[in-house]
Parts: C-alpha cells; structure tokens; sequence
C-alpha cells in the first residue's frame, strides 16, 4: 500500500499544479479582456467627446450667423451701413468672441481626451502589472510544487 501511495502523491502535485496554472491563466485572459474593454471604452468616450465638440462648433456657427444679421438689420434700421468704422468695429467683435468660445471648446474637449487617455493608461498599467504578478506567482507556484 504504501507504494501506491507514493505513486499517486506525486501524480495529484502535478494535478495540483496544472489546476493552478489554469486558473491564473484564466485570471490572466480575464485582464487581456479588460484591457480590451477599457481600450474599446476610451474610443467610444472619445468619439462622443469629438461628437459634443462638432455639436458645440456648429451651434456656436448658428448663433454667430443669427447675430451678425441681426446686428446688420439692426443697423439698417437706423442707416448705419454694415461696412462703416463703427458697424465693422461691432461685427468684428461678434467674430472675436465666437472665435474665442470655439478655442475654449477645443481646449476642453482635448483636455478631456487627455483625461480619458491617462485614465485608460494608467488603469492598462495597473492592468499589466496584475498580469505580470500573476505570471511570476505561476512560476514561483510552479517551482514549489515540484520542489516542496
């Protein structure tokens, strides 16, 4: 009896260490997937960031046309024409300030892609080293269990 015993000892630490072995390269499929996910998130958070900014430009273009021809109505009315010192003076303003909300919006929108750059980098960091840990806790498993 003692014999098999020392047969099947042997073969159940080899179960032991493939069962092992299978699970942390579960673990590490589950981390390839996350990446994935949050590879795939970070696009879709940035083609909607893009998109609210192709909103916002257009939106800003609308309101800049509706105000220089009301400005230039506004002018007619009181025979101001819109090519005058004074007039050109207004509409020029009217251009300066939409050109300087269109800057803003640029600068927030590439702003928040650098956020969601950062976030996905580093959590695809975080991410790696998990999977670097679990490779080296497989090795070191590995080792003990044909050592120990």
């Amino acid at each position: 009896m003692g014999s098999l015993s020392s047969v099947i000892t042997p073969i159940l630490s080899v179960g032991k260490i493939f069962s092992n072995n299978s699970a942390r390269q579960r673990d590490i499929k589950e981390i390839n997937i996350k990446n994935r996910q949050l590879e795939q998130n970070a696009v879709l958070q940035k083609q909607s960031n893009l998109l609210s900014l192709q909103q916002k430009e257009s939106d800003r273009l609308s309101r800049l046309r509706r105000s220089i021809s009301a400005q230039r109505a506004n002018f007619a009315g009181q025979g101001i024409g819109s090519v005058t010192g004074s007039a050109d003076s207004v509409l020029q303003g009217l251009n300066e300030e939409s050109d300087i909300e269109r800057q803003n919006n640029q600068s927030k929108s590439d702003l928040e892609a650098r956020r969601i750059d950062d976030n996905y980098k580093g959590q695809r960091q975080l991410n790696l080293l998990q999977k670097q840990q679990l490779k080296q806790k497989s090795a070191l498993s590995f080792i003990t269990d044909l050592v120990g």
